[in-house]
């Protein structure tokens, strides 16, 4: 099977490519404030949209008058209007709500559509002879494994990890001080695998990250929880500062980085979970939650957002594909309320943890007992049959 994965890598411009990089993420953000600006003036006059197509010919028109837009490479400033039709796809489809002027913090990232090189039949103009000759993208490697990027020149990379597939894409990411490429690839994965088991549902949760339906307890690291006085006295210290000064830019970037750290932290323990779930499980069942509504409780919304129930969703999915197994969405409701023993419904309140059925005699963990007819509901809607 054929799948695309992102690699990510931190790269390291020196300061003259950096000036260079922030330059360009400067100006493809004006490119996508004056689009969305355009596009929005367009429709208030002849109430129909500006087309992705409209907006690429008006830039390639605007370069004539505008020398600026030249310093960048070409792909990147074309790439900003598939970035602004995404948006608006989202909006009327439900997923974000209307586009908004991007901010200076909020556009952290360059797109090369093409990477690599390629050969190409190329016409001789003069003598019509067709010749076949290698033609280097904008992005690729150079024969010292750096990043060659067309206006920018070679940059080194700490690949950490093998780069495996074949690269379509690269994106050069911004976070905080520190520049990222991440390779989108494309590479065949092994469909037949050995599961040591079968299948399992999990219940998340806050005081618990997770519990699996054999019983398996993982507990819920809460970075934030822990971090949350250091980052408390820092965006203290920062909102006590004169705006725009020097020594406000350098606490910014204190509590930039206390942020990335605890998201970090966050993303390494669900990449390592998921992994481990994927890599034992051939069918794994999870409750299909609102997340988004659930964060409308302001008493639970750090604690659900500080957990990252999406994201190790997002993971355990992707993962499972790419190892031959499946991630399975079942509907969540009253699985916390069922009884696994004998089905009776068993009403209880979200403070009361213990499971206890006074028909069958059932006494569980309320989290595991949730966890049992996750897997339940998610063999029944497979028609398999539970294994021992």
């Amino acid at each position: 099977m054929l799948v695309r994965m992102n690699y990510k890598y931190e790269m390291f411009p020196t300061e003259r490519q950096t000036q260079t990089l922030d330059s360009w993420l400067s100006i493809c953000r004006q490119q996508y404030n004056s689009a969305l600006l355009d596009k929005q003036r367009f429709y208030q006059k002849n109430k129909t949209g500006l087309s992705r197509t409209q907006l690429q010919k008006q830039q390639t028109a605007d370069k004539q008058k505008i020398p600026l837009l030249k310093t960048v490479p070409s792909q990147p400033l074309q790439e900003v209007f598939f970035r602004l039709e995404r948006a608006y796809k989202n909006f009327f489809e439900g997923r974000a709500h209307y586009p908004k002027l991007k901010k200076h913090k909020d556009y952290n990232s360059l797109t090369f559509t093409q990477f690599g090189i390629e050969k190409r039949h190329v016409k001789n103009k003069a003598t019509s002879e067709v010749k076949v000759r290698a033609v280097r993208y904008a992005a690729s490697l150079d024969e010292s494994n750096h990043l060659l990027i067309s206006k920018l020149g070679a940059v080194y990379i700490n690949f950490h990890r093998p780069l495996e597939g074949k690269v379509k894409q690269v994106t050069i990411k911004r976070q905080g001080s520190r520049w990222f490429a991440i390779f989108s690839v494309e590479k065949h994965v092994n469909e037949t695998v050995d599961f040591p088991m079968q299948s399992t549902g999990i219940d998340v949760g806050i005081q618990k990250f997770a519990v699996l339906s054999d019983g398996t307890t993982v507990e819920n690291p809460k970075f934030l929880l822990k971090e949350e006085k250091k980052l408390k006295r820092a965006q203290k210290k920062h909102s006590r500062m004169k705006k725009g000064s020097s020594n406000w830019k350098k606490q910014r970037r204190k509590v930039q980085r206390l942020h990335i750290k605890v998201a970090n932290q966050r993303r390494d323990f669900l990449h390592k979970l998921s992994y481990r779930l994927s890599k034992t499980y051939q069918f794994v069942f999870v409750e299909d939650l609102m997340i988004r509504n659930m964060v409308k409780n302001r008493h639970l919304a750090k604690a659900i957002h500080d957990a990252g129930w999406g994201a190790f969703g997002n993971m355990l999915d992707y993962k499972c594909n790419n190892n031959g197994g499946e991630l399975v969405r079942i509907k969540p409701h009253y699985t916390s309320q069922d009884c696994s023993g004998c089905e009776a419904r068993v009403k209880k309140s979200l403070s009361i943890r213990t499971h206890v059925c006074k028909l069958c005699g059932t006494i569980l963990d309320r989290d595991h007992n949730a966890a049992i007819n996750i897997e339940k509901a998610g063999l029944a809607l497979l028609g398999l049959c539970p294994t021992a």
